[in-house]
């Protein structure tokens, strides 16, 4: 084996048999045959949807759970971050909980003690860490549970999905001390729901379904696999609001490929029927990345400074060139609303879709912009 991975599975198994009855057991794969490895400071991050063996995977890794088949190394101590209070006593305080993941660790009462401000510091439960922890809110399990994981020297550090119930501030503080432990040489191991993390911190990702092994390599051609997937393709679950006094009944979209050497526009076609007494109204759209971020959105009035004027059936279109886009998928909403465009009639997020051809981008941002270099 290259002992420059730091983990690494080959034919990992696990199948729970939970009681659906009095006499009855289900049988659950709920890993099969998984293989990977992961290499010394790498940031390695495992995507896919609820119920795909995400944490059952970490939980392997961290030793936390057994599997049935396979075989698992990990060389280098861990520390975990996997779910609310997981290693902590609710009768103890939180100063007292510290003491005790750092002995489950294997440290000295010594070392806890020289790295016991650092973590309370980091936390920010200076007026808390005397309390018990069954006294916590969620919050504060998030605060104090990091804090230990990440002060305890780890070699190889698993972070699931739970860092996201943590406040904006401390979710970035976190990020921010995770990258500074990669600098110095840790391996991550990360599971999120956030495809715009993934894509941002990831240098490897693994996309899990049904317990399998998907997909490994590049963090945006795996997310973009995700995405695409039927039941995650932001198309599929559109999101609508709005009075629906002014409907729209179809949406055409005539041309869904750009490319900067045809440079042929992106077009849509709008149809909308009148339910309610509306004379007059603003119709705009969006153009998003599949993470909702906002690129562009014009509306008829502040490019034209006209409304339109509402038929009982009507149909209206768009097009245009999305110049210096990034390569890649991106999104449109459209809507219909009030002449002061503040109360929406309809409003569609993910009502269609376009794509930018060209190789993959390699720099940040949503677009290339012309610059002039002198060096």
């Amino acid at each position: 084996m290259n002992r420059n991975f730091v983990v690494s599975l080959k034919d990992v198994s696990l199948t729970y048999y939970p009681n659906v009855g009095i006499f009855q057991k289900k049988k659950i794969e709920a890993l099969k045959n998984i293989s990977f490895d992961v290499s010394r400071n790498e940031f390695f991050s495992i995507i896919g949807a609820n119920g795909s063996g995400k944490t059952t995977l970490l939980s392997i890794v961290s030793k936390i759970l057994k599997p049935d088949n396979g075989t698992v190394r990990v060389y280098g101590n861990v520390s975990s971050f996997l779910g609310l209070g997981i290693g902590f006593n609710p009768e103890l305080t939180g100063k007292e909980n510290i003491f005790l993941y750092g002995t489950i660790m294997g440290f000295s009462k010594k070392y806890i003690n020289s790295i016991l401000e650092e973590i309370i510091d980091f936390s920010e439960l200076e007026n808390f860490i005397d309390m018990k922890v069954k006294d916590y809110s969620t919050g504060m399990y998030v605060r104090l549970g990091f804090s230990v994981a990440i002060f305890t020297n780890p070699e190889i550090l698993i972070i699931d999905e739970v860092l996201a119930v943590g406040d904006a501030h401390f979710q970035r503080k976190c990020l921010e001390k995770v990258e500074n432990l990669k600098s110095e040489g840790t391996t991550i191991l990360f599971v999120s729901h956030d495809m715009g993390m993934i894509t941002r911190f990831s240098d490897r990702v693994a996309l899990l379904d049904e317990g399998k092994i998907v997909k490994i390599g590049d963090p945006d051609d795996v997310v973009s696999t995700y995405l695409s997937r039927k039941e995650n393709d932001p198309v599929k679950n559109v999101i609508r609001r709005g009075s629906r006094e002014l409907e729209i009944t179809d949406i055409l979209c005539e041309n869904d490929k750009y490319s900067s050497y045809e440079r042929k526009n992106i077009s849509l076609r709008i149809k909308y029927k009148k339910n309610g007494k509306v004379e007059k109204a603003i119709f705009g759209f969006a153009i998003t990345d599949q993470f909702s971020n906002v690129i562009s959105g014009p509306n008829i009035y502040d490019y034209e400074g006209k409304y339109i004027d509402v038929k009982d059936f009507g149909e209206l279109s768009f097009s245009f060139q999305p110049l210096n886009l990034n390569p890649g998928r991106y999104y449109i909403s459209v809507a219909f609303y009030d002449i002061f465009n503040r109360f929406p009639y309809d409003h569609i997020d993910f009502a269609s879709s376009f794509e930018v051809l060209g190789n993959r981008k390699k720099h940040l941002g949503f677009v290339k912009i012309p610059v002039n270099w002198k060096l």
